[in-house]
């Protein structure tokens, strides 16, 4: 089993190295939930202080709340400069979830008390900012501001939802936080949707329109089915455990989510073929489609408790004939690596 990353200065000091003083991490937290705003933090720490919190920085995820608590506080005392910004459920619902996450992050850089050189992001390009910056998947648990970005986002969405429960009482959302819980779905089928939950995520725009009805599967969605399955079927006698099928996250949608015997989660891309004229199914892979698999594979990851887990992103090939079979060309274990925006 590969060995977790741990969270260093590595990147900053490199960009220090190039001139640059400056560097702010920026994470997020908050876009899987059905309510509540999105909530971005922007950290700048000094590489050459050595605080003594500093190595027990991580991805928010990985720690507990009393954890996050604690960091949160030291983090806010000995950075250079930290703050946080938000976007509402209204602005997400306008803007949509990556939209309204930039509009986030760009808040929390402009709050900061001191402009930064330079960006390390967590996953999602910033253009917008102004300013040079690097995305890097998995920023929070590689990099140190990143991480401290993420702790103190985490700690404040908590504290304003914890909030919003007194003045939206019945939903539980001091213990689910707005993501989508069995309990929290229950409760909102019975009350029906607060003010604060997002009325362009599907869970509430189904309440909110119980007659829409999705069109019948066309042609090719059959196919696509059909070849899904029969990876499905593939991974299975291959001693997987199958988690999900078609999960569907602001990000885009993995096809299939499995746990090897390692007990390693691969979430899998399946690909249908009938010819090889289209190129062969790792070239159908983009760039762009690498990075919303593994920012899908992230949100179902944080969506399910298995933040800490080992994962990769798997390809499977599938052959249709012209009698409906399918069979499996090729499987390729973690088709994409490491995925810079």
């Amino acid at each position: 089993m590969a060995v977790k990353p741990i969270a260093t200065f590595a990147e900053e000091l490199r960009l220090q190295r190039q001139g640059y003083r400056l560097i702010a991490g920026v994470d997020e937290v908050g876009r899987g939930p059905l309510a509540g705003p999105v909530l971005a933090g922007a950290v700048v720490l000094d590489p050459q202080a050595e605080l003594p919190f500093y190595p027990l920085l991580r991805d928010s995820k990985a720690l507990t709340a009393a954890q996050r608590v604690r960091l949160d506080a030291a983090i806010r005392s000995g950075a250079t400069a930290a703050a946080t910004g938000s976007a509402s459920s209204e602005e997400i619902d306008s803007l949509g979830i990556v939209g309204a996450t930039r509009q986030a992050m760009t808040r929390a850089i402009a709050t900061l008390s001191l402009r930064p050189d330079h960006l390390l992001i967590d996953a999602l390009p910033l253009p917008d900012a102004g300013l040079p910056f690097r995305a890097i998947i998995k920023g929070d648990a590689l990099c140190r501001s990143i991480a401290a970005a993420s702790i103190i986002a985490k700690v404040a969405r908590d504290a304003l939802m914890n909030e919003m429960d007194a003045c939206y009482p019945g939903y539980g959302i001091a213990q689910h936080k707005g993501y989508p819980t069995p309990d929290h779905l229950a409760r909102l089928a019975e009350l029906g949707p607060s003010p604060i939950h997002r009325r362009s995520f599907a869970p509430v725009r189904q309440l909110l329109d119980p007659e829409a009805h999705s069109p019948k599967p066309t042609t090719e969605q059959a196919k696509g089915a059909a070849a899904e399955q029969a990876a499905a079927d593939y991974l299975t006698r291959c001693g997987c455990r199958l988690l999900a099928r078609n999960y569907h996250c602001p990000w885009g949608e993995i096809d299939i989510v499995v746990q090897d015997r390692d007990g390693v989660v691969a979430f899998v891309e399946v690909k249908a073929r009938r010819t090889s004229a289209m190129g062969t199914p790792a070239e159908s892979v983009t760039r762009r489609k690498q990075q919303r698999l593994a920012l899908a594979a992230q949100d179902y990851l944080q969506r399910n408790g298995l933040a800490n887990r080992e994962w990769r992103i798997d390809l499977v090939a599938v052959r249709l004939d012209g009698n409906g079979g399918a069979h499996i060309l090729e499987h390729l274990p973690n088709v994409v690596g490491e995925v810079l925006l």
